[in-house]
């Protein structure tokens, strides 16, 4: 009786594992790219908070420049103002008939107020043309005493139609022994002719201690520019600075340009920038500036820009740090996918081939011939199956035992290989010394026209087999092919080959045999 094949039946295989890689490693570095945006992000908000605090500062910085500038110039200006009315009181009172014929007691009195008096201001003097102190607005003043070597008096003769106030630079009085600024008005005669200097001096102690007031540490540099950028006062005080000329530096030209207002330029005294705000005090030639470094106008806002970025920086270092962690942890678990699903497909591939022959094994023919059969029905194309069997292969493993008898096995697989080359063709080791072929599109003719060249191939081998009734080794082959033959289902066909085979074995081995056909052309059935 023909031995009967079960045609397994397989379940529908999983996914493929590339898609879930693909989709695991897009997840990753669509994870990696949001926290990179999330970090750039948070930088970006940052820094523009960190601009914004810089341009605060900056602004808070003029403003209090601004206000300071304003009230100190203000105050000294009024000071000004009053002293030089002081002076433009003796300059009318001289002029006058009455003044002069009266007593020198009571011209004092008349010539000089009591405004000259005040903290601060030093006593007026009356020199005339020729250089001699004639009256002073205090009793102590040296009567006599030739002033005309002073700038002040000087600057008068050189300038004779000069009706304006004269300021001079800072200088040590003869008369009191006090450094001060000295403020002067010309006198003039009846007839416009030069008649002498009217002159007082404000004290340089008054001046620092009005401008100690300022915090200069935090509000900068403040100075008192007199004409041709003289510096009359400055503070932080500064000895050697006072009386020191500024007119040809960049930032004094740029400052005598405009009344008001404030820039950025180098420093007049020292190096590095600095930032000007600055104002012109009333109609005098008098010039009021704050210059603020930029250290120290962005003192504050560096401190804060630190521990901002300090901060910002951890944050940073943390996200990514767990960003890497992650990601070192996904690339573990996909490295792990990778290699489980490797080794899914090797015991895949395991599980569908013959181990000793490398051909498929029987699972991985019943499954082919399923396809195959099932194709074959629904294109209406011929399908064609050869078994092939070792003849007397028992006797030859007893004769020649089980290590040449696996050589033999790996001969006959490398014979059939060899004669069904197709693409299409699929050859199986379905037992110990069984073989299937299924060869797809080729009717029966075809199919025996391979199994003889594989009954061929093996016998011209001539490996012996004493065992065997040819003495060397040899195979039968039974075909069998649709629609030739009556089989309606896959099962059939493989019983017919069986019986084919069977038939090539009783009739001496070492034979090719075909299924008888049918006598009536056969409808495949899937």
């Amino acid at each position: 009786m023909p031995r009967r094949f079960e045609v397994a039946h397989n379940e529908t295989s999983p996914p493929g594992h590339r898609d879930r890689s693909w989709l695991g490693s897009s997840l990753t570095r669509w994870f990696v790219l949001g926290n990179f945006l999330a970090v750039a992000g948070l930088i970006g908000v940052a820094a523009l908070l960190l601009w914004q605090m810089r341009t605060d500062a900056e602004r808070r910085s003029e403003a209090n420049a601004n206000s300071l500038v304003q009230v100190l110039g203000r105050d000294i200006a009024r000071n000004v103002e009053l002293y030089d009315l002081s002076l433009q009181a003796v300059i009318e009172g001289f002029g006058r008939t009455d003044v002069a014929q009266a007593s020198p007691e009571l011209r004092q009195m008349i010539l000089f107020d009591r405004a000259a008096s005040a903290p601060g201001f030093a006593f007026l003097l009356l020199v005339d043309s020729h250089g001699a102190i004639v009256s002073g607005s205090n009793a102590s003043v040296p009567m006599g005493l030739d002033r005309s070597e002073t700038e002040y008096f000087r600057h008068f003769i050189a300038h004779p139609d000069d009706a304006d106030l004269h300021i001079s630079p800072p200088a040590v009085s003869q008369v009191s022994g006090q450094r001060m600024i000295m403020l002067s008005r010309r006198l003039s005669n009846s007839d416009g002719s030069f008649a002498g200097v009217v002159v007082g001096g404000i004290k340089i102690d008054y001046l620092r201690s009005l401008f100690a007031s300022v915090d200069a540490e935090r509000a900068g540099t403040v100075t008192l520019y007199g004409p041709e950028g003289l510096v009359l006062m400055r503070e932080p005080y500064n000895q050697s600075a006072i009386g020191t000329s500024v007119a040809d530096t960049p930032s004094y030209r740029r400052m005598t340009a405009m009344r008001d207002g404030s820039f950025t330029g180098p420093a007049m005294l020292g190096e590095d920038e600095r930032r000007f705000t600055f104002a012109r005090l009333g109609l005098e030639p008098l010039t009021l500036s704050i210059a603020v470094a930029p250290s120290v106008i962005y003192a504050e806002w560096w401190h804060r820009a630190l521990g901002l970025g300090m901060v910002l920086l951890g944050l940073c270092g943390v996200t990514a740090g767990l960003t890497w962690l992650l990601r070192r942890e996904l690339g573990r678990r996909e490295q792990a996918e990778a290699e489980l699903l490797a080794a899914n497909a090797r015991l895949a591939t395991q599980a569908t081939t013959d181990a000793l022959t490398g051909l498929g094994n029987r699972w991985h023919f019943d499954e082919v011939l399923r396809q195959e059969w099932d194709r074959a029905a629904r294109c209406r194309r011929p399908l064609s199956l050869i078994l092939v069997d070792a003849d007397c292969f028992k006797g030859f493993n007893d004769t020649y035992g089980h290590p040449r008898g696996d050589e033999a096995l790996r001969l006959i697989a490398g014979s059939i290989r060899a004669a069904a080359n197709r693409a299409s063709d699929m050859v199986c080791r379905i037992g110990g010394e069984e073989f299937a072929v299924i060869l797809p599109e080729i009717d029966m003719a075809g199919s025996e026209l391979v199994a003889e060249r594989i009954r061929a191939a093996v016998m011209g081998w001539a490996m012996p087999h004493t065992a065997g009734p040819h003495a060397v080794l040899t195979v039968s082959c039974g075909v069998a092919s649709v629609p030739e033959v009556s089989a309606h289902k896959a099962a059939a066909l493989v019983a017919e080959a069986d019986a084919a085979l069977y038939a090539a074995k009783n009739a001496g081995r070492n034979r090719v045999r075909a299924a008888e056909p049918s006598k009536a052309a056969l409808r495949l059935v899937s």
